[in-house]
């Protein structure tokens, strides 16, 4: 009888000490296994981590209850399983809450709305230790906030869930396959309903241990293998982003142009007829201040609506006038029709209009005078 006490104990230890090391080894490879670093990765990210700290509790739990076995009371060994198992639900919800890209007030809010049930259950479990004949209705109320919480915590991951399910089917034709994460928290749910039962039926904790790790390497893995995923769907969304930001950038840039040619033009086309142009030395600030606006404006309109600079603008519009004189069969030289156009130096005056015409002044004019 001896002999099996002692083989019972020992299997007793090799599966907390195995449990403990599982979820030990499963907690550190979600927190620190490299993770590409992809713009707009950040949720998944903080959701690993989470999940890993969901499964270092889990690893805590079964240390702690390695050490402390010879001294375990049932009330003890209850108490440290409620408080362990509420932390490690806040914690994997969170998870969902992260991939999910929940807003960040609403996770914190989240986390802090799990903490203080936590540390309450933590504090009031010494109220059993101190005063054994409160242990039985002690327990009772470990139950109670246990199942109230996993209730809060599935109906927000939940209506999360449905809210982020709707967005995907606005914005996408055929959107990302998220089911995966509602099979996870029906998942959750039956583990949270297995929990609250294996509180008060010690028949059933082989089974529940049993089936936790089973249940939650499910999830790490899903988890793992969502990432390429999410990251194929990052970059589908910055494309689609940049997109619409340089749609944006050129439907504003359209729009200033009109606000240009709206405010400018027609203040460009008086001074056009009035033929200001024909003065030397004229700077576009010079031009700028006699059509009552600012050099800046005058330079992005010119740019903008007439896809020219301001020089080749001004000296077309001599060139185009120089045409008239030339034509004119009046006799003048090359030199006085520039300086009466504006351009009074010869070799200049000549230079631009073959730019502007293709052909030298003399040749122009001797074509249309026949």
């Amino acid at each position: 009888m001896h002999s099996f006490t002692f083989s019972k104990e020992m299997i007793s230890y090799l599966f907390d000490f195995g449990y403990g090391l599982i979820f030990l080894l499963w907690g550190i490879v979600l927190m620190v296994v490299t993770i590409p670093k992809e713009k707009g990765i950040l949720s998944y990210i903080r959701a690993r981590k989470v999940l890993g700290a969901a499964l270092l509790t889990i690893a805590l739990y079964a240390i702690i209850h390695f050490i402390l076995r010879p001294i375990l009371t049932d009330y003890i060994e209850f108490w440290l399983l409620a408080t362990a198992t509420l932390l490690h639900s806040w914690l994997a919800y969170s998870s969902f809450l992260f991939l999910l890209e929940t807003p960040r007030y609403l996770i914190r809010h989240f986390l802090i709305d799990g903490l203080i049930p936590a540390l309450f259950l933590l504090l009031a479990g010494f109220i059993g230790v101190f005063f054994p004949k409160t242990q039985e209705t002690v327990s009772i109320i470990f139950g109670c906030i246990f199942a109230l919480k996993s209730i809060r915590m599935i109906s927000v991951c939940y209506r999360e869930y449905k809210k982020c399910k709707n967005e995907l089917d606005d914005y996408y034709d055929e959107e990302p396959d998220i089911t995966w994460i509602r099979n996870l928290l029906i998942i959750s749910l039956g583990m949270s309903i297995a929990t609250l039962f294996a509180f008060y039926f010690k028949s059933i904790h082989l089974y529940y241990y049993l089936a936790i790790p089973v249940v939650y390497t499910y999830i790490a893995l899903k988890i793992i293998n969502f990432m390429p995923t999410k990251i194929e769907n990052i970059r589908a969304k910055n494309l689609y982003l940049e997109a619409k930001e340089e749609e944006q950038r050129k439907e504003e840039e359209d729009t200033k142009a009109l606000e240009l040619q709206e405010k400018i033009g027609t203040r460009v086309d008086t001074w056009v007829v009035e033929k200001k142009y024909c003065r030397p030395e004229l700077t576009i600030k010079d031009v700028a201040l006699e059509m009552g606006t600012n050099h800046n404006y005058l330079s992005a309109y010119l740019n903008k609506s007439l896809n020219v600079n301001f020089q080749t603008w001004l000296n077309t519009l001599r060139i185009e006038e120089s045409k008239t004189y030339l034509t004119s069969g009046e006799k003048m030289s090359i030199e006085e029709i520039g300086i009466r156009v504006g351009i009074p130096q010869s070799y200049n005056f000549s230079r631009w209009f073959r730019i502007v015409v293709g052909k030298t002044p003399l040749q122009y004019k001797k074509e249309h005078t026949k």
